[in-house]
């Protein structure tokens, strides 16, 4: 499992954010080590969650899991605070998706509005029209 490991950017922008608020700064070094301990952290309860998982005859990992899995890791005291960050989370996906249907949800967002597009597309479509060797160059040699 060496070979797998958190996003660096992701864990040095959450260790220099964390940092920032208590007024330090991380040294290069450091900020590898934290990137280490957060997978080693995620790799750990991920397997602890995937045994009590299995032991329940279950094939997908649920919140509980995760939260017995702190707890099998002697890790109580973090529990509340999962917990709280996990249904903050839950209420933040459903304000973002309400009102919305389930085709809208699963479109991919772009910068570019229709309107827009439709302009990019009639300019290509004139483009060919007047030149179509400018949309198909020949082949190089």
């Amino acid at each position: 499992m060496s070979d797998i490991a958190l996003p660096k950017a992701t864990v040095n922008k959450f260790a220099n954010d964390v940092a920032a608020s208590l007024q330090v700064r991380l040294t290069a070094d450091t900020r590898e080590l934290v990137a280490e301990c957060c997978t080693e952290f995620v790799q750990l309860l991920s397997s602890e969650a995937n045994e009590i998982c299995e032991k329940d005859n279950k094939k997908t990992i649920t919140p509980d899991h995760v939260l017995r899995a702190l707890h099998q890791l002697g890790l109580d005291q973090f529990r509340q605070q999962v917990v709280d960050e996990y249904e903050r989370a839950k209420q933040d996906d459903k304000h973002r998706l309400k009102g919305s249907s389930r085709r809208e949800r699963n479109k991919v967002r772009s910068d570019v509005d229709n309107e827009e597009l439709l302009r990019q597309q009639e300019r290509l479509f004139a483009l060919a029209r007047s030149d179509p060797m400018a949309m198909n160059p020949p082949d190089q040699e």
